[in-house]
């Protein structure tokens, strides 16, 4: 019973560390280049080495972001710039209750990195050095998340990496070939992940600009600036899909996703009265849950697009 407690103790701490609520992000991501390749003569396998590579590294990513912020955060309390911690809260929770020092969480940050680097390795040993290109690029921008994030570009650099980094990635290891038409649907789930956190972010604005955060909704200028940032990136999702269908790019099948437009409407009415300071019943998790639940429908639908188109 000791080691069962000691075990889900530990658990629920890395659990914490590593953010692993935002997981089925990379999960909904991956499952679409898995379905568009299983049709190709894929290698079922790989693909599901390829998901634990891509949740590892995820994870890794997202200590090694925390790891950062506290450094950088102690650093300028220690040169008088600031006279406590400033963190969104939970943040670093583990690191202030105990749980785990700096220097264990960078330990675990750097075991899980050299975990999914040895799964990269795997991959180029079988696949072929052309994927080496797109594993360096994922491993450059997931260390340089922290400092691009600060200057506001995270967002776009998460749906860079989650997109077509990661379809790419994907069905390049399950098929040894690359896709046109998978790349364009990445750029209709890429606009969905840059909606996501760009709605976490338009939630927390009146913190942020507070704390002199840098986001891409504070440097829209205010929070109405944001939300047609919002609006833009959601409405972009589905015209991207028109677009190549009119191009004759993709077929009528790949329209299906339009379904969810519904969840989309939702979702952007939500954001205006929050913005607008109306007087909500729904909570700011409801808000952030409504955009999670708007990319996890829209890609499930995708996912029915993609087993009708080859059927």
């Amino acid at each position: 019973m000791l080691f069962f407690d000691n075990f889900t103790k530990k658990a629920e701490i890395l659990f914490t560390a590593c953010r692993c609520y935002s997981l089925p992000i990379s999960f909904m991501s991956w499952i679409i280049p898995f379905i568009f390749a299983l049709k190709n003569r894929a290698d079922i396998y790989y693909g599901l080495l390829s998901l634990l590579g891509i949740l590892i590294l995820h994870m890794a990513a997202n200590l090694f972001d925390d790891v950062i912020d506290y450094i950088r955060e102690k650093s300028a309390i220690d040169k008088g710039l600031k006279d406590k911690f400033n963190f969104q809260e939970g943040k670093c929770k583990y690191i202030f209750n105990g749980d785990l020092t700096i220097k264990n969480a960078f330990i675990l940050c750097l075991i899980l990195f050299i975990l999914s680097f040895i799964i990269g390795v795997f991959f180029i040993y079988k696949c072929g050095f052309e994927l080496l290109w797109i594993i360096i690029l994922t491993a450059i921008l997931c260390l340089l998340y922290p400092v691009l994030g600060s200057k506001g570009f995270g967002e776009v650099l998460i749906a860079i990496i989650f997109s077509p980094l990661l379809y790419l990635g994907v069905y390049f290891v399950m098929t040894g070939d690359v896709s046109v038409k998978l790349l364009i649907l990445s750029i209709s789930t890429g606009f969905l992940t840059v909606a996501i956190l760009h709605n976490h972010m338009l939630l927390d604005y009146k913190f942020d600009e507070k704390n002199r955060k840098i986001t891409l909704c504070t440097i829209s200028g205010n929070q109405f600036n944001a939300y047609i940032l919002l609006f833009v990136f959601v409405i972009m999702a589905y015209f991207n899909l028109f677009i190549f269908f009119f191009m004759r790019k993709i077929g009528i099948v790949y329209l299906i996703p339009v379904f969810s437009l519904p969840l989309a409407v939702k979702l952007l009415k939500e954001m205006k009265k929050h913005i607008s300071n109306c007087n909500s019943e729904n909570s700011f998790l409801y808000k952030f849950m409504l955009a999670q639940t708007l990319h996890t429908v829209f890609t499930l639908l995708l996912c029915v697009s993609i087993i009708l188109d080859k059927m």
